[in-house]
């Protein structure tokens, strides 16, 4: 394999990786591999190269004849997502609330600001978008760079979303507004709880929704 080649694979499924987790794909969607090579303008070499790697890594499954599909999780494999998430994320809000700056507190703050009235007819993607950056946030925030590091490599927060939003507004957001209020207050150890709460609850209704 020439340098050049392992340059461009290695481009090509980063910029692939980024758009799954990004959700360019829905669920169970097949990945042309014709029309990523013309996307990114090279040979179909690299693009499978690349697939393979994020198969690889648990990212796109292969099927024989097939090609290469995006996962479409059942929710006993979702509820396992959460309970990673709740792992880290407990850890990251712990963090974040102990020694995030008051500018970042703010931000994190603001994330739900439009619904602490309660969520209307209309609002559930806004909602949805502000669930996701608030997570992002509080990653970021934490100063971990290996909790970064490990959402990054292998987007268990971004595939939980796959499905959008699994529990009613109505009902997550006094959670998010719990955890809000912990890392305002620089309350560490009710932040993890509280986030830890928060994933865990939704973990155990996909696992009731799967035996149900």
């Amino acid at each position: 394999m020439s340098i050049r080649r392992t340059i461009v694979s290695v481009e090509v499924y980063q910029e692939i990786k980024k758009a799954l987790f990004d959700g360019t794909w829905p669920a169970g969607a097949r990945l042309d591999r014709k029309q990523l090579a013309e996307r990114f303008g090279i040979s179909q070499t690299p693009v499978n190269d690349a697939l393979n790697r994020l198969t690889g890594e648990g990212l796109l499954e292969s099927r024989l004849h097939d090609g290469f599909f995006v996962p479409d999780y059942s929710d006993i494999e979702l509820a396992d997502l959460f309970a990673v998430r709740a792992g880290l994320e407990s850890i990251a809000a712990r963090l974040c609330a102990d020694t995030c700056d008051e500018k970042a507190r703010r931000t994190i703050s603001a994330c739900f600001a439009a619904f602490k009235k309660g969520i209307v007819d209309g609002q559930q993607a806004a909602y949805l978008q502000a669930d996701r950056s608030f997570h992002t946030l509080i990653l970021e925030y934490s100063g971990s760079s290996r909790l970064n590091e490990v959402e990054a490599v292998f987007g268990i927060a971004c595939r939980s979303y796959e499905h959008g939003l699994i529990r009613s507004p109505a009902e997550t957001l006094p959670e998010h507004l719990a955890i809000v209020d912990a890392i305002g207050r620089k309350d560490g150890r009710a932040a993890q709880l509280a986030m830890a709460e928060h994933l865990l609850a939704t973990r155990a209704f996909l696992l009731v929704k799967a035996t149900g």
